[in-house]
């Protein structure tokens, strides 16, 4: 779990090829079932409605699956949160520092595929986008006040994955 451009996708594949798990991204799902991200969100445009739909798809796959990794899009509803958490799985929030967030902003047209001549107008609006992450950040403090958090501290994804699993066994095994 983590707030947009934190890197669970990606941190998601690496460290389930270590693990040699599968890997499930919510989102995709989402895709399938809806076309883009955008009309999913056109069509569940209360918050709640859109993260009870994020849960049922998470028990969906938690309960039909094994060995799996699964990156989840950030959800604002505590009980949701803790839902998921209270599974027989390991959850982890992967969080990082704002300036390495904001790095990895990207942006998609209609067809979620990244435009890639976005860096001109993510900087013209760059203090908009730290705004928005501040705010991610401190909706995720407290709705993710239960779940373990995994610090990047602007690491590159492939040099966390071994630590990550030994965090991922420290929990399992307490």
């Amino acid at each position: 779990m983590g707030i947009p451009c934190v890197g669970h996708e990606d941190i998601g594949k690496l460290l389930a090829k270590k693990l040699n798990y599968k890997f499930i991204d919510q989102n995709d799902i989402i895709k399938e079932k809806y076309g883009t991200i955008d009309k999913f969100n056109d069509i569940y445009w209360v918050d709640y409605e859109r993260f009870k739909i994020k849960e049922d798809i998470a028990f969906d796959i938690i309960n039909n699956e094994n060995n799996f990794v699964m990156a989840m899009s950030f959800i604002y509803i505590e009980e949701i949160v803790n839902d998921i958490a209270n599974t027989d799985t390991i959850s982890i929030e992967i969080t990082d520092n704002l300036e390495s967030i904001y790095d990895r902003i990207l942006f998609y047209d209609e067809n979620d595929e990244v435009l890639l001549d976005s860096k001109e107008y993510r900087d013209k609006y760059k203090q908009h986008y730290i705004n928005d992450i501040k705010t991610d950040m401190t909706a995720s403090n407290c709705e993710f006040k239960n779940i373990p958090k995994f610090y990047l501290n602007g690491r590159k994804f492939e040099d966390v994955i071994d630590e990550l699993v030994e965090f991922i066994n420290k929990l399992k095994y307490n």
